[in-house]
C-alpha cells in the first residue's frame, strides 16, 4: 500500500508523513507518533497521492521529503497550500544547499529540516510549524535566510506547472508515451512541452536534463 490514512482523536496535532522510503516513514512514525502532543494520522510514498490523503486526514502539518516520485515535494507544497493555506509544511531533506531550502520557502513551507537533524530538533520544528511560525534547520538558517527572496537567476522558475510534471518524469526514465498516459495528453502535446522546456533551460540533451532535474530536487536521485 502506497498510502495510508489513521483514526485519530483529541487536540493534539496532526501529522501527515510523505517520504518514498518505507523505513524511513516508519522510523519517522515510531518518533513522532511518541510525542503526547503529535499524532501521526497518514503516511504516504508518493507524491501524486498528497493531495487526496491530506484532504482524507486534514493534518496540520505535513512532514514532506523533496525527492518523492510521480510528483516532486516542491510542486505537491505548492499544490497543498493552494487547496489548504493554513496548513504547515515542514519540509524534511538531505539536500543541504540553499538553493533548494530557497525553492521551499518560495513554495510556501514553513520549514525546513535536514534528515541528518537530531529527533529533538524535528519534534520542534513540528510544533514551531504546528503554531504558525518559520522553522529552519540551525545546521543552515543563517545562510539560507538572507537569499530566500532572490531566485531571479533561478531558470526554472520559468517552468509553467506542466513543464514541471514532465520534466520529472523524463527524468525518471518515462517515454513521451508513457508521459502522455500518466498526464492525460497527447504524445505531440508532451513533445512541445519538453521542447519548451529544454529551451528554457537551455539544455539539449537527455543527460544534461536528467542531472538537472536532480540537482534542482525535481526528480529523485535513485
Amino acid at each position: 500500500m502506497r498510502y495510508t490514512a489513521r483514526s485519530f482523536m483529541g487536540d493534539a496535532i496532526r501529522v501527515l508523513l510523505v517520504d518514498d522510503h518505507t523505513l524511513v516513514r516508519q522510523g519517522l512514525a515510531a518518533l513522532v507518533g511518541a510525542q503526547p502532543d503529535i499524532q501521526v494520522v497518514g503516511e504516504c510514498g508518493d507524491g501524486t497521492a498528497v493531495l487526496a490523503l491530506a484532504e482524507q486526514c486534514r493534518p496540520d502539518v505535513v512532514v514532506l521529503d523533496i525527492a518523492l516520485p510521480g510528483m516532486n515535494g516542491l510542486d505537491v507544497c505548492r499544490k497543498l497550500l493552494r487547496q489548504h493555506p493554513r496548513l504547515g509544511v515542514l519540509m524534511l531533506s538531505m539536500y543541504v544547499d540553499s538553493e533548494y531550502v530557497t525553492r521551499a520557502l518560495r513554495c510556501g513551507a514553513r520549514g525546513y529540516v535536514l534528515k541528518e537533524a537530531a529527533a529533538e530538533q524535528l519534534i520542534q520544528a513540528v510544533r514551531t510549524v504546528a503554531a504558525g511560525q518559520r522553522y529552519l534547520d540551525m545546521g543552515i538558517r543563517q545562510a539560507i535566510e538572507p537569499q530566500a527572496g532572490d531566485a531571479s537567476d533561478d531558470p526554472s522558475i520559468r517552468l509553467t506547472p506542466r513543464e514541471r510534471q514532465v520534466l520529472q518524469l523524463i527524468a525518471e526514465g518515462a517515454s513521451n508515451r508513457i508521459v502522455a498516459e500518466r498526464l492525460g495528453l497527447s504524445i505531440k502535446t508532451v513533445d512541445t512541452h519538453r521542447s519548451r522546456l529544454m529551451k528554457k533551460l537551455g539544455i539539449h540533451d537527455q543527460t544534461r536534463l536528467v542531472k538537472y532535474a536532480i540537482r534542482k530536487g525535481l526528480a529523485p536521485l535513485d
